[in-house]
């Protein structure tokens, strides 16, 4: 404890509980007037008070929760940039990028395939997410990857070894969210990954400081360059696309879950200095990695 009494061990960012907050009104009783005056002293709200607001929320429906979610993607400006992503795949690695500083104590593990999205919902540090934080972070998948897939997907929530839409899910009261598969009818706005691709991204995330060429690449994988040019072709990429966005996405996890110097990250990333850093982060996410890191304090 600290000397305000505030459990400080782990908290939210402050625009999540204000979305909360916001969804419960008067509703919020006792804990949101607690959670109200941290943050008006600039405190953090901990993660134990978040989630029983949270739940709150939960029990007045699926629209309140989707309310929530639309209200944080359009007040916090690093989930306010998903929408506006050109495709999925940008919007996973930008998802990648900023989930540690929204949700501390649990993670999500996406695949993307060419007609759905499938999330699983797991603990990181110990805590076991509970179902009404699992679907605030469902509505803000939704709302954050209709942009993205040209249309608002179908949602199949997956909790308590069934599979059910979330009004279903929050009317049985589960005691557990796995995860969730957001479907399209029509297939998104990004093609499919095809399996070069896929090792193609493996082996640069296994060392992305070294000098990769195309011909070695190739050689790796037992094919010809040609071959893999066309496969990533394919898969509407390149080479180079590929591996700078491998690079960028580790700078970008180097940049949220340490304190290392921005010129070290670099260097583990493979970008020739600080400044060619800043330079394609910017160019990718809108900001450089020191504003990146800045925005994700409390």
């Amino acid at each position: 404890m600290s000397r305000t009494g505030v459990d400080m061990a782990r908290s939210v960012r402050p625009s999540m509980a204000r979305a909360v907050l916001r969804g419960l009104g008067p509703h919020a009783g006792a804990p949101g007037q607690r959670a109200e005056r941290l943050l008006g002293e600039g405190l953090p709200v901990p993660e134990r008070l978040h989630a029983r607001l949270t739940a709150a929320l939960a029990a007045r429906g699926w629209p309140a929760l989707l309310a929530a979610a639309e209200r944080l993607l359009t007040d916090d400006p690093l989930l306010g940039a998903l929408p506006g992503c050109a495709d999925l795949a940008q919007l996973l690695d930008r998802a990648r990028l900023v989930e540690p500083w929204f949700h501390a104590g649990h993670r999500t593990v996406r695949t993307l395939d060419g007609d759905g999205l499938t999330v699983r919902h797991v603990p990181l540090l110990g805590t076991v997410p509970g179902p009404a934080e699992s679907l605030l972070v469902c509505a803000i998948d939704v709302l954050a990857t209709a942009g993205p897939a040209g249309r608002t997907a179908r949602v199949e929530i997956r909790a308590d070894g069934a599979a059910g839409r979330p009004e279903e899910v929050l009317r049985v009261g589960a005691a557990r969210v796995a995860g969730w598969r957001l479907h399209w009818v029509a297939p998104p706005s990004v093609v499919g990954a095809a399996r070069p691709l896929e090792t193609v991204r493996a082996r640069f995330a296994r060392d992305p400081a070294r000098p990769w060429r195309l011909g070695e690449t190739a050689d790796l994988l037992g094919l010809s360059p040609r071959t893999l040019q066309r496969g990533l072709a394919e898969a509407g990429t390149s080479f180079r696309a590929e591996l700078l966005g491998v690079r960028l996405e580790v700078a970008g996890q180097l940049t949220a879950r340490t304190v290392l110097p921005l010129a070290d990250v670099a260097a583990a990333a493979g970008f020739t200095d600080h400044a060619h850093l800043s330079r394609r982060f910017r160019a990718r996410f809108g900001c450089p990695p020191s504003e990146f890191r800045r925005a994700g304090g409390h």
